[in-house]
């Protein structure tokens, strides 16, 4: 995965857990419309760098946090992923990752 599309995706769950929606965030941040944070969390571009500390502040969070890609997730978040992931596989993939399911299951 892009680093642009991680950074998308951990800009959009930050903003959620602030409780903001993409119009506030794109006025904390002072920018013109909310189609750029929009390009921002679905990956498009990356953010200049004069409006990462703007991000920082508006999310209150720390600049490096913006970056932690690699964070747990609950059960049900990884349960959603998935499912996520599946949903735009051919049958041959499905049916691919179900085999390997099955394989991983009989050997615990």
């Amino acid at each position: 995965m892009k680093l642009t599309v991680k950074f998308g995706k951990r800009l959009k769950e930050l903003r959620k857990k602030a409780g903001l929606s993409q119009q506030q965030l794109a006025e904390l941040v002072g920018m013109e419309s909310l189609n750029n944070i929009s390009k921002l969390e679905t990956g498009e571009q990356l953010p200049k760098k004069e409006n990462l500390e703007k991000l920082c502040v508006a999310l209150k969070v720390e600049a490096k946090d913006l970056f932690d890609f690699g964070h747990l997730k609950t059960r049900d978040e990884l349960i959603e992923n998935i499912e996520e992931s599946l949903k735009n596989l051919s049958l041959k993939d499905l049916q691919f990752f179900k085999k390997t399911i099955d394989a991983y299951l009989e050997t615990k």
